[in-house]
């Protein structure tokens, strides 16, 4: 005990009670925990009533710049379905290749690719 301290162990244990534990100590003293391994669960077995409504898709593309490095952003209209993809730049043949993936991927799951929408940058495909 200290002398001629106004402070009694109530007052410390309501301390505790209100603000919570000391997080200094605490961060010095845990340990991370390995997480439990994700299971995805199959995509290939879409519900036949979202192929028959939204079976034909429209994407919209365009190319976003992160730190000067491409990349290809799509979304598609309807699901809204977004992707993103690192391309090494801007050339033609990149570009076909990298939305061929994407419709690849649609087809992939059932989907039809109808139309790609596209900005002026993209008028050469």
């Amino acid at each position: 005990m200290i002398p001629n301290c106004p402070i009694t162990k109530e007052d410390i244990i309501c301390a505790e009670d209100i603000l919570g534990p000391n997080l200094g100590s605490l961060k010095g003293k845990t340990v991370r925990k390995t997480p439990e391994r994700v299971v995805l669960n199959s995509l290939d077995n879409l519900p036949n009533e979202l192929l028959e409504e939204h079976g034909n898709v429209t994407i919209a593309i365009d190319i976003m710049y992160i730190n000067e490095i491409p990349f290809m952003i799509t979304t598609s209209r309807a699901i809204h379905f977004g992707t993103a993809e690192m391309i090494k730049n801007e050339t033609k043949s990149t570009m076909i290749k990298s939305i061929q993936q994407i419709i690849d991927m649609y087809q992939g799951r059932g989907f039809k690719v109808k139309h790609v929408l596209g900005d002026r940058q993209f008028k050469c495909l």
